[in-house]
């Protein structure tokens, strides 16, 4: 069931090193010579190939004794630590990937916990809860929770956003299987799915597994700011939608996300950006953004939901507009178990 790719799996890295010339490092290549034979291997004279750990002690030593202006590297394999050479950079610039070392182990351990957030429908002074929203949040060492902007800040710097995202959609998928009835809204990042074929495998499987209803899954597009191959995301969303999900565009009405965009993909749930939704019931010109979103909406048939709703005011001006959806924590806050909305609409 999984997808095996050097994409998906977190594996230890290499880095090939450019030291120059001129520089006397005698001292560095004795410590090299002392280091198992396994974790690194000189090239010629100026370049090394080494294993992660070894490079990282290699970074505090030149940070501490070099000039790091004038010490390079890249990622590499051993068994081809030259192809990437063009891509050499200055060592400092790896500081920021030492750093967020530690998402490796989350995303091998799968060290993820799923909280949701109630979605509601309004039925006259009634909240019906109708889904929920899956969101990830990682697990440190000691328990804490890892917020998720530090999450997939983490894998971004690491280079493990394709990684990190099948694990959360994993889990999500498995937690979602108690939520019999319920609309299950899954965040997906299409910039991490090159091939929908291979890389939705193990996502399609674990819905096999636990007996859920595809139709019941709603995946959110979410940073399609980041998409510059528009046939690419139609492909990912016909796959989906060829294998009976649903999706929902977020933040629409903010940037990348524009009326022409929503009507090119057509998606089953629209969602009103949050910037538009806070305040909309004192602002003529969030108004005319919202009432323009659900207005095209419901012309291609689908459902408008406003998410980031915090108070009665603009859950009433929205209401009236027609959308159909809501969520925010007017209803309630993502929480580790779902929660039915217990709110009464006055």
């Amino acid at each position: 069931m999984s997808e095996q790719c050097s994409n998906c799996i977190v594996t230890e890295q290499g880095y090939t090193v450019l030291f120059q010339e001129e520089m006397s490092f005698e001292a560095l290549d004795l410590y090299l010579k002392k280091q198992p034979a396994t974790h690194w291997r000189k090239i010629d004279s100026s370049l090394h190939w080494m294993k992660e750990p070894l490079f990282h002690e290699i970074l505090d030593y030149a940070t501490a004794h070099l000039d790091t202006d004038r010490i390079k590297a890249v990622p590499a394999d051993r068994e081809d630590p030259l192809r990437s050479l063009e891509h050499l950079r200055p060592i400092a610039e790896f500081q920021a990937q030492r750093e967020a070392h530690w998402i490796d182990e989350v995303i091998r351990q799968t060290a993820i916990r799923t909280y949701y957030q109630p979605i509601v429908a309004l039925e006259g002074e009634a909240v019906r809860t109708v889904g929920y929203e899956l969101l990830s949040r990682g697990v440190d060492a000691d328990g804490g929770l890892i917020p998720p902007n530090r999450l997939f800040e983490a894998a971004r710097v690491r280079n493990r956003l394709f990684a990190l995202d099948r694990v959360c959609r994993l889990e999500a998928v498995k937690n979602a299987a108690g939520l019999d009835g319920q609309m299950i809204f899954i965040n997906f990042l299409p910039t991490t799915i090159y091939n929908p074929e291979h890389c939705l495998q193990s996502t399609f499987a674990m819905v096999q597994k636990y007996g859920i209803d595809p139709s019941s899954i709603i995946f959110e597009v979410v940073e399609s700011e980041e998409i510059r191959n528009m046939d690419h995301l139609r492909r990912i969303l016909q796959y989906y939608k060829d294998h009976g999900f649903r999706f929902a565009l977020d933040d629409v009405g903010t940037g990348y996300n524009s009326l022409e965009v929503l009507a090119e993909l057509k998606p089953d749930v629209v969602k009103l950006a949050i910037e538009y939704t806070r305040g909309v019931s004192r602002d003529a010109e969030k108004r005319r953004i919202a009432e323009a979103v659900v207005r095209m909406t419901h012309t291609m048939g689908s459902q408008a939901l406003a998410e980031g709703v915090e108070d009665a005011e603009d859950l009433a001006c929205l209401r009236e507009m027609g959308y159909d959806l809501f969520q925010g924590y007017y209803f309630g806050k993502p929480g580790p178990v779902p929660v039915l909305a217990e709110v009464q609409i006055k």
